[in-house]
């Protein structure tokens, strides 16, 4: 049942452009918060300020315009680490999203960078391989 007294339900839905960032890289999240509409029953785009926290400490804010954010923030030290997104308003009810990422050393994330190159030239030169004996399969069956 709609009421107008009662608080819009709100949702912070967000990700990390690279959750595997390394020293001195800049770190960014980017989402969309969004509230209930009970008359719609739907999910509506929410304007709003965001508080961010970085390992339980507060590093800043950004505000939603049309449901969309980003926050970018420098990399913190190599290791684990967790980010909070608080949402706080009034007539709304309050949300909170966490997001874990690891930052690293710039040489094993240029290794990994690589490996993953390799690997995407291997798979694509095996297709390659794939495609040309299927053809040329064709081509001598056909004689």
């Amino acid at each position: 049942m709609y009421s107008s007294n009662s608080l819009f339900k709100t949702r912070i839905s967000a990700h990390l452009l690279d959750a595997f960032v390394s020293e001195g890289e800049k770190v960014t999240v980017e989402g969309w918060l969004t509230f209930y509409d009970e008359k719609e029953m739907t999910w509506k785009p929410l304007d709003g300020l965001l508080t961010f926290y970085l390992n339980g400490r507060e590093i800043g804010k950004a505000k939603a315009q049309y449901g969309l954010f980003s926050f970018t923030f420098p990399s913190p030290s190599v290791g684990k680490h967790k980010i909070e997104i608080k949402f706080k308003k009034e007539g709304y009810e309050s949300s909170y999203k966490s997001l874990f990422f690891e930052v690293v050393e710039k040489r094993k994330k240029e290794r990994v960078s690589r490996v993953a190159r390799l690997i995407f030239f291997l798979i694509l030169f095996l297709c390659f391989i794939l495609f040309l004996s299927i053809f040329l399969s064709k081509l001598f069956l056909r004689s």
